[in-house]
């Protein structure tokens, strides 16, 4: 337990590099995320693939890929009308950008879903408390991230919401399959087709800031509601999941 303690704050600490050390360039985090391949290979020793949520069959990964490409269409697709109904411009998403939001979700997957949720199954008692309780977590560091930050803003209570729902889906996902690669790829499978490009109000043309664009897009009711409803199906896939486990 206390090398997975470790390990979390490792990752925890490798996280923010890529924005506070080379102003958030897409290779940056191509690098943390060797970085902290190899810090939990050092620290876990063989056992690092499995803590980190790496170690999964050849079809789920052939699956997470596909699955990847399903959500970015259909959340293109979805991101178009949300957009206009936000009063939204957005330009088009460079692609050395969007390789780089790959690696970004897998690091954010590796903190929050693998390590974290590996130290909350020793405390709490069932996979939902466990799903909510991580999800919680997710959205009060994106919270903390941008009141307390360098921007100094404050998400609305609809971005929040979203964010946490979608943690939940995401952490339902990983619970069931005991790694990152179906959570990823919802993970990813939305951020590269929003993040990285650069937003402007319609009416103004004034560029956003990202707690100005998390705000504008996630807190649309389109959104909300998508996420209420991946949350809601993943819940009916993890009781699935664990009812075979137990068979």
């Amino acid at each position: 337990m206390k090398r997975q303690f470790f390990a979390l704050l490792i990752v925890a600490a490798a996280m923010p590099l890529p924005l506070l050390i080379t102003g958030d360039h897409w290779w940056a985090f191509i690098l943390a995320t060797g970085a902290i391949a190899a810090a939990l290979r050092l620290l876990l020793g063989q056992e690092w693939l499995d803590c980190a949520g790496l170690k999964l069959p050849p079809i789920h990964a052939l699956s997470a890929v596909v699955a990847f490409a399903l959500i970015a269409l259909g959340s293109k697709m979805l991101l178009h009308r949300v957009y206009e109904a936000a009063g939204l411009r957005a330009t088009t998403p460079p692609l050395e950008d969007q390789i780089g939001f790959l690696f970004q979700a897998f690091n954010e997957e590796m903190f929050f879903r693998a390590l974290l949720i590996g130290l909350l199954v020793q405390y709490l008692p069932s996979a939902p408390l466990i799903s909510l309780g991580a999800a919680f977590l997710f959205a009060a560091a994106h919270f903390l991230l941008y009141r307390f930050g360098a921007l100094h803003m404050t998400l609305s209570p609809m971005a929040l919401a979203t964010l946490f729902l979608a943690a939940v889906a995401m952490n339902n996902l990983y619970l069931a399959f005991r790694h990152v690669g179906f959570s990823w790829a919802l993970h990813a499978g939305w951020n590269v087709v929003w993040l990285p490009a650069t937003f402007y109000d319609a009416a103004s043309n004034r560029q956003l800031y990202e707690p100005q664009i998390f705000d504008r897009v996630l807190g649309t009711p389109t959104v909300v509601a998508a996420a209420l409803v991946s949350a809601i199906l993943s819940f009916a896939l993890l009781a699935r999941e664990r009812g075979r486990q137990t068979a």
